[in-house]
């Protein structure tokens, strides 16, 4: 566990020469402003068949070393923790395996790799200033097998790409590099050729040469043994260095300066998906994250890190507001009524057409209903109407951040929309921070008109009585955020959530979630009174056997004995899409029904580089603390009553 790693680590290590060139608090902070390392998981970077980026942090095997300038360590991949937690190796490497051709095609075509030392690795045996440091850029010199529980495990040997200048992880008081004149690039470990397989390996070992090509034979034996257990580098397997090259430079710095591309006198990329990019803090040195709707800054008020540094620097950009010609491609600006074919292989909708909407009700049977308003020419705009709330939203400061996931495997990974609640608390798949409706800008009170309206439309048409929205999330979006599949489902909301949809035009898909598509969890265990829902695998079976059952045919003993047999037939993972709809500018989408948001999820992929949501919800007050519900409170002045016009 990290916990007893950080046991392992003596307090009392050496200082370190000087100071890395960037530093992170977490992976993803890192992985957002440093380009050739974006692994949220695992130890090495790969994109097109390279190697760009390795971390070496708690693990990095026997006989791992480090010094001034040379690198040795694992390569990860075909091993599971013990009951103790240490790493055991249980399939062969071999170059299927992941991120290993990649390394051997950066040997191979000599392109740097950039490497990160996180404080949790003891190998330089020196305190490390902070949790992810970045080291240098590195060659690999060497690339080889050893044999580790009887499986073939691969090694890499790396070399600083700079010998000139001091690393700054040297000890505080070490001698500076000798000048590369009176270095001697000369000397090569002895490479004798197998007697078996006549290819060449180096002497790596003090304890003998021993063929390291794992389909030999004789390879990891010293002549006719087996080699043994303890294993020492020879001096010189150490000690020797490749000569410098000039031809061998890094794709990207070893520290990018995103925010001197940026230029100051226009602002045509204010959405795109650079800007959300993260960046290295001129200042203090730390990779920030694009937090803030309106730039970066390197410390975050709402901390959700143990750091305590206090940094001052921010960078807001000039944003002016984008034009919604801009984010619609369509000829003109709305249409007049809508042409609209839905989707063949999904639920076909009762399609309704008042002057102002062109309505598409899916009925889901037994669930409830998604309604898809799709709005006219006239709708967009009128006063106050979709246009004008678009570049309201653009020019009113609102708060909007990105926050950290709450379940996610990584810890700080944020979401990639920016958010702000309003009214009620609602956790939402992050925990945001509510405000009062009475702190809300005019902006927001017109667009809770609009979606109370739309509210109130669907559940009329479904005969029930609408409790009413006390809730408002907005979420912004720049080029290429999107939101994954997610349902609403919070214990605490009512049955009806409404969302309104500005600026660019995005894809909604509403699909049966993975465990009653399957009639199975992810362990495999069977659904507890599985619903059998159109559209899940296997439905007609499913859903014939369940007759039996609710009819008193067969016994729940027989039911789940044959129910298991058609569970496990269903081969793929997860359902498809039952609704699929294009969500344009002005358009609302009302889901409601109790069990829609238990048993159904949807995603949401826009489609330009600004794109504006805004979704109500009716949250119950009794699962609310009482101090709390005065923010969901609010009247509407006159002007600001939609009437659906």
């Amino acid at each position: 566990s990290v916990a007893s790693v950080l046991e392992e680590i003596p307090e009392d290590l050496p200082p370190v020469y000087g100071e890395p060139p960037a530093w992170a608090e977490t992976r993803p902070e890192l992985c957002d402003a440093i380009p050739w390392f974006r692994s949220l998981q695992g130890g090495i970077y790969y994109n097109a068949g390279l190697c760009w980026g390795v971390l070496i942090d708690a693990d990095t095997g026997l006989r791992a070393y480090m010094d001034d300038e040379i690198v040795i360590t694992r390569i990860g991949g075909c091993s599971m923790k013990d009951g103790q937690g240490n790493l055991v190796q249980t399939k062969d490497h071999d170059e299927s395996t992941k991120g290993l051709a990649a390394l051997l095609n950066s040997k191979n075509t000599q392109t740097p790799v950039g490497m990160v030392i996180g404080n949790r690795s003891t190998l330089v045996g020196r305190k490390l200033p902070y949790k992810y440091n970045i080291l240098a850029y590195f060659r690999i010199s060497d690339l080889w097998y050893e044999k580790v529980n009887g499986k073939a495990c691969a090694r890499i040997r790396y070399q600083k790409v700079d010998l000139a200048e001091k690393s700054w992880w040297a000890a505080k008081d070490s001698p500076d590099p000798l000048p590369l004149r009176q270095r001697d690039f000369q000397t090569r470990p002895e490479t004798p050729k197998c007697s078996r397989c006549s290819k060449p390996s180096p002497r790596i070992y003090n304890e003998g040469w021993m063929c390291l090509q794992p389909e030999c034979k004789r390879f990891w034996m010293i002549g006719k043994s087996a080699s043994p257990k303890d294993l020492t580098y020879h001096p010189t397997f150490l000690n020797f260095r490749l000569p410098p090259d000039e031809s061998i430079l890094p794709h990207f710095s070893l520290v990018p300066d995103l925010l001197s591309t940026l230029p100051e006198a226009t602002s045509d990329y204010t959405f795109s998906r650079i800007t959300w990019k993260g960046i290295v803090c001129p200042l203090c040195r730390k990779c920030v994250s694009r937090k803030f709707w309106d730039g970066w800054r390197c410390t975050d008020p709402i901390s959700y890190s143990n750091c305590v540094a206090s940094c001052k620097f921010e960078k807001r950009l000039n944003t002016h507001p984008v034009s919604l010609r801009s984010v619609v491609h369509d000829l003109e600006l709305g249409a007049i009524k809508r042409a609209s074919v839905p989707s063949s292989t999904c639920l076909q909708p009762v399609v309704e057409f008042s002057r102002t909407y062109l309505k598409h009700t899916y009925h889901i049977e037994g669930v409830g209903s998604v309604t898809h308003f799709l709005a006219s020419r006239d709708v967009l705009g009128r006063p106050n109407g979709p246009n004008d709330l678009f570049e309201q939203l653009q020019t009113t400061d609102l708060g909007l951040r990105r926050y950290p996931l709450q379940q996610s495997v990584v810890a700080g990974t944020l979401t990639a929309h920016f958010a702000v609640n309003y009214g009620m608390p609602y956790k939402y798949v992050v925990a945001v921070d509510s405000k009062g409706f009475d702190e809300a800008p005019p902006v927001i009170m017109n667009a809770l008109s609009r979606l109370t309206w739309a509210t109130r439309q669907v559940v009329a048409s479904a005969e029930g009585a609408a409790l009413l929205p006390n809730e408002l999330l907005l979420l912004g979006y720049f080029e290429e955020m999107a939101i994954g599949y997610h349902d609403d489902g919070e214990s605490s909301l009512g049955p009806t959530i409404a969302t309104l949809s500005l600026g660019g035009k995005a894809s909604m898909k509403v699909r049966l979630k993975d465990q009653y598509f399957r009639g199975r969890s992810k362990s495999n265990k069977l659904v507890t009174n599985d619903p059998v829902l159109v559209s899940c695998g296997k439905y007609e079976q499913r859903k014939a056997l369940k007759d039996e059952l609710d009819n008193g045919s067969i016994t729940a003993e027989e039911y789940d004995q044959r129910r298991t047999e058609i569970c496990r037939a269903i081969t793929r993972r997860e359902a498809s899409p039952i609704i699929n709809m294009e969500i344009q500018h002005g358009d609302f989408v009302v889901m409601h029904g109790a069990d829609l948001q238990k048993y159904f999820e949807h995603a949401v992929s826009p489609d330009d580089k600004l794109r504006f949501a805004l979704t109500a919800r009716y949250v119950k007050p009794e699962e609310v603390q009482s101090k709390e519900h005065h923010k969901g409170v609010f009247s509407l002045t006159p002007d600001m009553e939609y009437n659906g016009e």
